[in-house]
Protein backbone atom coordinates (compact mmCIF):
# COMPACT_ATOMS: atom_id res chain seq x y z
CA UNK A 1 0.00 0.00 0.00
CA UNK A 2 1.23 3.48 -0.93
CA UNK A 3 0.65 6.03 1.83
CA UNK A 4 1.38 9.77 2.05
CA UNK A 5 1.88 11.10 5.58
CA UNK A 6 1.99 14.81 6.43
CA UNK A 7 3.96 16.22 9.35
CA UNK A 8 6.10 13.10 9.15
CA UNK A 9 9.48 14.45 10.25
CA UNK A 10 8.93 14.12 14.01
CA UNK A 11 6.43 13.33 16.77
CA UNK A 12 3.31 11.38 15.88
CA UNK A 13 4.04 11.60 12.16
CA UNK A 14 7.45 9.96 12.46
CA UNK A 15 5.94 7.25 14.66
CA UNK A 16 3.28 6.52 12.05
CA UNK A 17 5.84 6.50 9.25
CA UNK A 18 8.20 4.14 11.08
CA UNK A 19 5.47 1.63 11.92
CA UNK A 20 3.93 1.57 8.45
CA UNK A 21 7.32 1.27 6.73
CA UNK A 22 8.19 -1.72 8.93
CA UNK A 23 4.85 -3.27 7.96
CA UNK A 24 5.84 -3.10 4.30
CA UNK A 25 3.99 0.05 3.25
CA UNK A 26 5.55 2.31 0.63
CA UNK A 27 5.53 5.68 2.39
CA UNK A 28 5.74 9.22 1.05
CA UNK A 29 6.59 11.77 3.71
CA UNK A 30 6.00 15.52 3.80
CA UNK A 31 6.98 18.20 6.31
CA UNK A 32 8.57 21.63 6.20
CA UNK A 33 12.10 20.52 7.12
CA UNK A 34 13.99 18.79 4.30
CA UNK A 35 16.78 17.86 6.72
CA UNK A 36 14.47 16.11 9.19
CA UNK A 37 12.69 14.34 6.36
CA UNK A 38 16.03 13.08 5.04
CA UNK A 39 16.84 11.69 8.49
CA UNK A 40 13.54 9.81 8.49
CA UNK A 41 14.16 8.52 4.98
CA UNK A 42 17.62 7.25 5.95
CA UNK A 43 16.22 5.58 9.07
CA UNK A 44 13.47 3.84 7.14
CA UNK A 45 15.89 2.76 4.39
CA UNK A 46 18.28 1.31 6.97
CA UNK A 47 15.40 -0.81 8.27
CA UNK A 48 14.68 -2.09 4.76
CA UNK A 49 11.67 0.14 4.07
CA UNK A 50 10.66 2.14 1.01
CA UNK A 51 10.34 5.89 1.44
CA UNK A 52 10.17 9.04 -0.65
CA UNK A 53 10.18 12.58 0.72
CA UNK A 54 9.06 16.02 -0.41
CA UNK A 55 9.31 19.13 1.75
CA UNK A 56 6.45 21.62 1.63
CA UNK A 57 4.52 24.11 3.72
CA UNK A 58 0.95 22.83 4.00
CA UNK A 59 -0.31 26.39 4.32
CA UNK A 60 0.58 26.96 0.66
CA UNK A 61 -1.73 25.08 -1.75
CA UNK A 62 0.75 25.37 -4.62
CA UNK A 63 3.51 23.77 -2.54
CA UNK A 64 1.12 21.00 -1.48
CA UNK A 65 0.16 20.32 -5.10
CA UNK A 66 3.79 20.17 -6.19
CA UNK A 67 5.00 17.99 -3.31
CA UNK A 68 2.12 15.53 -3.50
CA UNK A 69 2.37 15.27 -7.28
CA UNK A 70 6.07 14.45 -6.90
CA UNK A 71 5.39 11.74 -4.29
CA UNK A 72 2.53 10.20 -6.27
CA UNK A 73 4.74 10.04 -9.35
CA UNK A 74 7.64 8.49 -7.42
CA UNK A 75 5.40 5.92 -5.71
CA UNK A 76 3.40 5.30 -8.88
CA UNK A 77 0.11 6.13 -7.17
CA UNK A 78 -1.46 6.70 -3.77
CA UNK A 79 -3.75 4.42 -1.77
CA UNK A 80 -3.99 6.33 1.50
CA UNK A 81 -3.39 9.77 2.98
CA UNK A 82 -2.72 10.37 6.66
CA UNK A 83 -3.24 14.02 7.54
CA UNK A 84 -1.15 14.31 10.68
CA UNK A 85 0.52 17.74 10.45
CA UNK A 86 -0.78 20.16 13.03
CA UNK A 87 0.21 23.18 15.04
CA UNK A 88 -0.52 23.09 18.78
CA UNK A 89 -0.69 26.40 20.66
CA UNK A 90 -2.45 25.96 23.97
CA UNK A 91 -3.37 29.47 25.07
CA UNK A 92 -6.67 30.85 26.26
CA UNK A 93 -8.60 33.43 24.29
CA UNK A 94 -7.08 36.28 26.32
CA UNK A 95 -3.49 35.45 25.37
CA UNK A 96 -3.73 33.86 21.92
CA UNK A 97 -2.47 36.35 19.32
CA UNK A 98 -4.03 36.94 15.92
CA UNK A 99 -0.94 35.55 14.22
CA UNK A 100 -1.10 32.40 16.35
CA UNK A 101 -4.80 31.96 15.56
CA UNK A 102 -4.18 32.35 11.82
CA UNK A 103 -1.21 29.96 11.90
CA UNK A 104 -3.31 27.20 13.50
CA UNK A 105 -6.23 27.74 11.13
CA UNK A 106 -3.96 27.72 8.08
CA UNK A 107 -2.10 24.58 9.17
CA UNK A 108 -4.71 22.52 10.99
CA UNK A 109 -7.70 23.24 8.73
CA UNK A 110 -6.50 24.60 5.40
CA UNK A 111 -3.59 22.17 5.22
CA UNK A 112 -5.93 19.20 5.64
CA UNK A 113 -8.21 20.51 2.90
CA UNK A 114 -5.34 21.19 0.48
CA UNK A 115 -3.94 17.67 0.97
CA UNK A 116 -7.31 15.98 0.54
CA UNK A 117 -8.17 17.85 -2.65
CA UNK A 118 -4.92 16.64 -4.28
CA UNK A 119 -5.36 12.92 -3.58
CA UNK A 120 -9.11 12.59 -4.13
CA UNK A 121 -9.00 12.62 -7.97
CA UNK A 122 -6.48 9.74 -7.94
CA UNK A 123 -8.55 7.74 -5.44
CA UNK A 124 -11.77 8.39 -7.34
CA UNK A 125 -10.25 7.18 -10.62
CA UNK A 126 -8.94 3.98 -9.07
CA UNK A 127 -12.22 3.30 -7.28
CA UNK A 128 -10.94 3.38 -3.72
CA UNK A 129 -8.61 4.80 -1.12
CA UNK A 130 -8.42 5.75 2.53
CA UNK A 131 -8.01 9.13 4.21
CA UNK A 132 -7.10 9.25 7.90
CA UNK A 133 -7.31 12.65 9.57
CA UNK A 134 -5.53 12.94 12.90
CA UNK A 135 -7.68 15.15 15.11
CA UNK A 136 -7.31 15.29 18.89
CA UNK A 137 -9.26 14.72 22.07
CA UNK A 138 -9.57 18.50 21.87
CA UNK A 139 -11.67 17.92 18.76
CA UNK A 140 -14.28 16.07 20.81
CA UNK A 141 -14.13 17.51 24.31
CA UNK A 142 -13.86 21.21 25.24
CA UNK A 143 -10.69 21.82 27.22
CA UNK A 144 -9.80 25.08 28.99
CA UNK A 145 -6.67 26.90 27.96
CA UNK A 146 -6.77 25.98 24.29
CA UNK A 147 -9.90 27.36 22.65
CA UNK A 148 -8.19 28.23 19.36
CA UNK A 149 -6.59 24.81 19.02
CA UNK A 150 -9.87 23.10 19.96
CA UNK A 151 -11.70 25.13 17.31
CA UNK A 152 -9.37 23.89 14.59
CA UNK A 153 -9.65 20.27 15.72
CA UNK A 154 -13.45 20.48 15.90
CA UNK A 155 -13.24 21.74 12.32
CA UNK A 156 -11.16 18.70 11.34
CA UNK A 157 -13.80 16.46 12.93
CA UNK A 158 -16.67 18.14 11.10
CA UNK A 159 -14.83 18.17 7.78
CA UNK A 160 -13.93 14.50 8.14
CA UNK A 161 -17.46 13.39 8.98
CA UNK A 162 -18.94 15.29 6.03
CA UNK A 163 -16.15 14.13 3.71
CA UNK A 164 -16.88 10.53 4.63
CA UNK A 165 -20.46 10.97 3.44
CA UNK A 166 -19.33 12.64 0.22
CA UNK A 167 -16.79 10.03 -0.92
CA UNK A 168 -17.97 6.67 0.44
CA UNK A 169 -19.91 5.86 -2.74
CA UNK A 170 -16.61 6.03 -4.65
CA UNK A 171 -15.11 3.35 -2.39
CA UNK A 172 -13.07 5.89 -0.45
CA UNK A 173 -12.91 5.53 3.33
CA UNK A 174 -12.45 8.40 5.78
CA UNK A 175 -11.38 7.86 9.38
CA UNK A 176 -10.88 10.41 12.14
CA UNK A 177 -8.44 9.46 14.90
CA UNK A 178 -8.58 11.26 18.25
CA UNK A 179 -5.32 10.76 20.21
CA UNK A 180 -5.19 11.72 23.86
CA UNK A 181 -1.93 12.82 25.48
CA UNK A 182 0.97 11.70 23.29
CA UNK A 183 4.64 11.70 24.25
CA UNK A 184 5.74 13.81 21.29
CA UNK A 185 7.77 16.95 20.77
CA UNK A 186 5.78 20.14 21.08
CA UNK A 187 6.12 23.60 22.54
CA UNK A 188 4.57 22.37 25.78
CA UNK A 189 6.79 19.27 26.16
CA UNK A 190 8.84 19.70 29.34
CA UNK A 191 11.74 17.19 29.30
CA UNK A 192 11.95 17.38 33.09
CA UNK A 193 8.42 16.02 33.57
CA UNK A 194 7.38 12.38 33.67
CA UNK A 195 5.86 11.47 30.29
CA UNK A 196 5.88 7.69 30.75
CA UNK A 197 2.09 7.56 31.18
CA UNK A 198 1.42 9.04 27.74
CA UNK A 199 0.72 7.28 24.47
CA UNK A 200 3.82 6.73 22.32
CA UNK A 201 3.81 8.02 18.72
CA UNK A 202 4.37 4.48 17.45
CA UNK A 203 1.12 3.40 19.14
CA UNK A 204 -0.76 5.85 16.93
CA UNK A 205 1.07 4.25 14.02
CA UNK A 206 -0.15 0.80 15.06
CA UNK A 207 -3.70 2.15 15.20
CA UNK A 208 -3.34 3.56 11.68
CA UNK A 209 -2.09 0.19 10.45
CA UNK A 210 -5.12 -1.57 11.95
CA UNK A 211 -7.55 0.98 10.52
CA UNK A 212 -6.01 0.67 7.04
CA UNK A 213 -6.40 -3.11 7.19
CA UNK A 214 -10.13 -3.33 7.83
CA UNK A 215 -12.19 -5.43 5.43
CA UNK A 216 -13.01 -3.73 2.10
CA UNK A 217 -16.67 -3.32 3.03
CA UNK A 218 -16.06 -2.06 6.58
CA UNK A 219 -15.19 1.42 7.80
CA UNK A 220 -13.92 2.59 11.16
CA UNK A 221 -15.11 6.18 10.92
CA UNK A 222 -13.83 7.32 14.34
CA UNK A 223 -11.19 5.98 16.71
CA UNK A 224 -10.25 7.46 20.08
CA UNK A 225 -6.93 6.52 21.72
CA UNK A 226 -6.28 7.45 25.34
CA UNK A 227 -3.54 6.66 27.85
CA UNK A 228 -4.62 3.95 30.27
CA UNK A 229 -3.25 5.83 33.26
CA UNK A 230 -3.81 9.35 34.47
CA UNK A 231 -0.91 11.80 34.71
CA UNK A 232 1.04 11.53 37.94
CA UNK A 233 0.14 14.04 40.61
CA UNK A 234 2.70 16.79 41.07
CA UNK A 235 4.16 17.00 44.54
Amino acid sequence: MKVIITGASKGIGSGIAAVLARKGYHVGLTARSQDLLKQMQDQIASDGGRCHIAACDLRDPDQVQAAFSKLIEQMNGVDALINNAGLVIRKDVFTLSLDEWRAMVETNINGVFYAVRVVLPFMKRQGGGHIINISSISGRLPLPGGSGYAATKYAVTGFSESLMQEVRDYGIKVTTIFPGSVDSESHRHDPDENHSWKIKPEEVGVACHEVLNTAPGALISQLEIRPLHRPPQKK
